[in-house]
Order: structure tokens, then C-alpha cells, then sequence
């Protein structure tokens, strides 16, 4: 019987092939570029409330520090912002509530431009259902819970860039090389009587490419570039 062995050669010769194939793999899996990297900015929880005349909007936000829509993402902080509208800006305000078993507190400033009171904190409230709150409004006192607009029928933020990216592949192909993305992006869910995204799209020139998106199934409404 006559046993016969690999040539020097052709062994050689198979482990270069397997050696291009393996790094052809990884330089395809290398060139999926991870773009939630490049969020500067993300709104991804509203709630909101009104009573008496008083009408509450809560933000769970990140937001990069400083915020400066350059093209350059930052390291982002984690915060909640809320904005009240009363029927007069004559009082000092301020807003008292309770989520995951913490009590926090504070004075809400006036915004004399945009006529509506402000508090923000450093506090993760992105997966808040409700938020129930106490308005004490010089002599007044309002309670009343403020509601996610957010439903399981609403795309997350990382879903909508999948749908955006794959539908304006030409517009990221054109900010991407072999070095990342030459750019910041912005997502804030919205609410004008139903849920909506916007996203920005900010390069180093400070060119922006704004999208409105349906929240729930990802379709572009509008687009717009400043």
C-alpha cells in the first residue's frame, strides 16, 4: 500500500488561499461601519402632561459636550429636560418629581424668548412610562403625571439610522472612508399630534441633511439640506 503525502508546495499553496479568504472576511466585516458612534445628539423619550393651563414637556436627551454642530461628535452626557408653559411667566416655579424611587427637585428658570420655564438634571428617564410630577407656581400648586408618548409600535433610534442609512446609502458613502465618518448626526424623536423623527446629518463643513421619518414604520416625509 502506498502512502501518499502533501507536496511542500501544495501546502503552501492551500494556506495562502485560506489565509486571503479569512482576511477577505474580516476586512468586509472591518468595513461595516457602526454609525451610532457618530450620535452627538439623541432625544428618545418624550412625556408630556397638562392641567389648569399649565402644559409640561419632558425629554430624555444625550447630548454632546460642548454642543456645537461642527461635524464632530463629542462625548455626550445623559439628562432629563423639562419645559412648562403657564399663562403667565410672572412667578418663580419650581418643578418637584419622583422616578425609580428617588424624589428630585429644583427651581425652573424663565426663557423670557421662548415664554416657557426650564429645569434640567443628569438623570436617564429614556425608558420612563410616566412621570408623575408637582408644579408649585408662586402660590399655586398643580400635581399631574406626565405619559411617554412612546408606544411598542415606535421604531427605536438605532432602527430608524439602519432604515435611513440603507435608504440614503449614497449620502453616508460619500462622508465614510477608511479612517470613519466625516460627520455628526442628530436624532430627536418628535411629537406633532403623532410621533416622528427628525435626523440630522451635520459634515465638517457644518452642511446639514435633515430627514423627517414616520416613527413608526421608518418612511422618509421629508427631506431638506442648509
Amino acid at each position: 500500500m502506498t502512502i501518499r503525502f502533501f507536496s511542500h508546495s501544495y501546502f503552501r499553496k492551500g494556506f495562502f488561499i485560506v489565509f486571503a479568504l479569512l482576511l477577505l472576511l474580516l476586512t468586509g466585516c472591518a468595513s461595516k461601519l457602526d454609525y451610532t458612534a457618530y450620535i452627538s445628539e439623541l432625544r428618545s423619550n418624550i412625556l408630556l402632561a397638562e392641567a389648569d393651563g399649565f402644559s409640561l414637556r419632558i425629554y430624555a436627551v444625550e447630548k454632546e459636550i460642548p454642543y456645537i454642530p461642527d461635524g464632530i461628535p463629542r462625548e455626550k452626557t445623559t439628562r432629563l429636560e423639562a419645559y412648562l408653559h403657564t399663562p403667565e411667566g410672572n412667578q418663580t416655579c419650581q418643578l418637584f418629581f419622583r422616578f425609580d424611587d428617588r424624589d428630585f427637585h429644583g427651581e425652573m428658570s424663565y426663557d423670557n424668548v421662548k415664554a416657557e420655564y426650564f429645569f434640567s438634571c443628569t438623570l436617564d428617564v429614556s425608558k420612563a412610562n410616566n412621570l408623575p410630577c408637582k408644579i408649585q407656581y408662586g402660590e399655586k400648586e398643580i400635581e399631574m403625571t406626565a405619559q411617554s408618548v412612546r408606544s411598542a409600535n415606535i421604531l427605536s433610534a438605532e432602527n430608524v439610522l439602519s432604515v435611513l442609512e440603507a435608504s440614503e446609502a449614497e449620502l453616508f458613502a460619500s462622508l465614510t472612508d477608511k479612517y470613519g465618518f466625516a460627520g455628526e448626526i442628530y436624532i430627536r424623536l418628535i411629537c406633532e399630534d403623532a410621533p416622528y423623527y427628525y435626523v440630522g446629518i451635520i459634515d465638517r463643513n457644518g452642511v446639514v441633511n435633515a430627514f423627517l421619518i414616520n416613527a413608526q414604520s421608518g418612511k422618509i416625509l421629508a427631506k431638506r439640506t442648509t
